[in-house]
């Protein structure tokens, strides 16, 4: 877990001065999941049967990866030029080398198909996944089988804690369990219920990147801000809009002082987690929710995927009064 002192505390101004940098709009399929690299200097998403590639250094696009024969959706970087995908049908996950266009290795064991996946922040050689049917597994990209398995018992959502020591699994949208990567087997060594006075359906789940909160999205207006020590639920932000329930993704900045999520009103809602209030309201151009909203944990940087894929940062007239 990060000490206070090793967060650097980002202004409500700075987001106030975010602005879509780049706009991308090079596919007609539906844009799935994105991931940054470990240094923050690059950008994957998936997009049905193709892997959209950035660089961030200049907001330039690389070239497409094309992947028709098996399909993508869930994806996760390992390092800069490797990452894991898994299809939409499919039970295997993929090692795709990025600059050789070609898959290096492949990952067996899930009976039905893969929902997240998700690399050790501090060992990316590692990973996480898990499955439709309640298994979560976990792999190392050095050898062929994993070398552990977990039964939820439910369709689960997984997340690593920043130090890569602890991993959370949330089932059933009201129960996260614990677990420590040293011991997973003897079975989590802290679950909690959440009390809801909602039938919200949990989306995705992220640990804050001081590892004291868990951030819950959810399929309808709310997104939860958990205390990662007992469960209780200190905020529920729901001032955004989510009337046809997509499965929304939000994120956490880098000094765990903000919380951003899409929303209906072609807004991307900025939240502060100390007070719980909107901070401001960011204008994107299209009429849906961005699905997934993902801070880049290394730069002051945002993408937002709705229709497009969107840069965010600061504007020049912010970066030049700093």
């Amino acid at each position: 877990m990060y000490n206070d002192e090793e967060l650097i505390t980002v202004q409500p101004e700075a987001f106030k001065a975010l602005t879509p940098s780049k706009k991308f709009n090079e596919t007609s399929n539906k844009l799935l999941d994105l991931a940054y690299s470990d240094d923050g200097n690059n950008l994957i998403v998936s997009a049905e049967d193709v892997v959209l590639v950035y660089d961030l250094r200049d907001g330039s696009k690389g070239k497409s990866i094309e992947c028709k024969k098996y399909g993508v959706n869930c994806l996760e970087y390992l390092d800069t030029v490797k990452c894991v995908h898994s299809g939409p049908n499919d039970t295997t996950i993929r090692l795709l080398h990025l600059q050789k266009k070609s898959y290096v290795r492949y990952f067996d064991g899930h009976r039905m198909p893969v929902n997240f996946i998700r690399t050790n922040p501090k060992d990316r050689e590692k990973f996480l996944s898990s499955s439709v049917d309640g298994e979560i597994r976990m792999f190392d990209t050095r050898t062929f089988e994993n070398y552990g398995c977990l039964l939820a018992g439910h369709t689960p959502l997984i997340a690593f804690d920043p130090d890569g020591i602890l991993f959370a699994v949330a089932t059933k949208s009201d129960t996260i369990k614990l677990f420590d990567m040293r011991s997973f087997d003897l079975g989590p060594f802290q679950s909690f219920i959440i009390t809801k006075t909602d039938n919200d359906e949990w989306s995705d789940i992220e640990f804050s990147p001081c590892g004291k909160f868990i951030l819950i999205s959810t399929t309808a207006g709310s997104v939860k801000w958990i205390d990662a020590f007992d469960g209780t639920l200190i905020h529920s932000f729901s001032q955004h809009k989510n009337p046809n329930k997509i499965p929304l993704r939000a994120s956490v900045s880098t000094d765990s002082g903000f919380v951003m999520v899409g929303s209906a009103d072609r807004n991307v809602y900025i939240y502060s987690t100390e007070t719980g209030g909107v901070t401001c309201k960011l204008p994107t151009p299209y009429p849906e929710p961005s699905h997934v909203v993902a801070f880049n944990q290394k730069q002051f940087l945002m993408t937002s995927l709705g229709r497009e894929v969107i840069l965010w940062a600061p504007s020049e007239e912010y970066t030049q009064n700093l």
